[in-house]
């Protein structure tokens, strides 16, 4: 299955998403889609949730929390939630303000249950 039928569906999926990035392990994205955002603020903010993902996963590591899984963000102007995947890939969706974190969470989870299967 293609990553880009994936990051559609995904942008299809949650009323209110605005752009989606799949990023490899050093924060290069590999794919991404977007209703409105450029591709630079896409790759811009996909690398920044790399970092975040890294610093959660060394923090958890350090308190006995486990494996970070996923990340989200809410700010007055916009949402962002990161999922990590296998092989240091991950997901980074954007979303508006008031979009159900519910309903991402559970596209997210899906979405990234079939990354999952594709990522060699």
């Amino acid at each position: 299955m293609a990553f880009q039928y994936l990051l559609t569906n995904l942008l299809v999926d949650v009323p209110g998403a605005q752009g989606v990035v799949f990023l490899d392990s050093e924060g290069e994205s590999v794919e991404l889609i977007s209703r409105q955002a450029t591709a630079y603020e896409l790759k811009l903010e996909g690398a920044y949730h790399g970092i975040f993902l890294r610093q959660a996963a060394r923090l958890a590591t350090l308190s006995g929390a486990g494996e970070i899984e996923r990340i989200a963000i809410a700010g007055t102007q916009m949402q962002v939630m990161s999922r990590a995947l296998k092989g240091g890939y991950y997901l980074v969706l954007i979303m508006e303000t008031g979009t159900s974190p519910a309903i991402a969470s559970e596209a997210m989870q899906r979405a990234s249950e079939h990354f999952n299967r594709e990522i060699p």
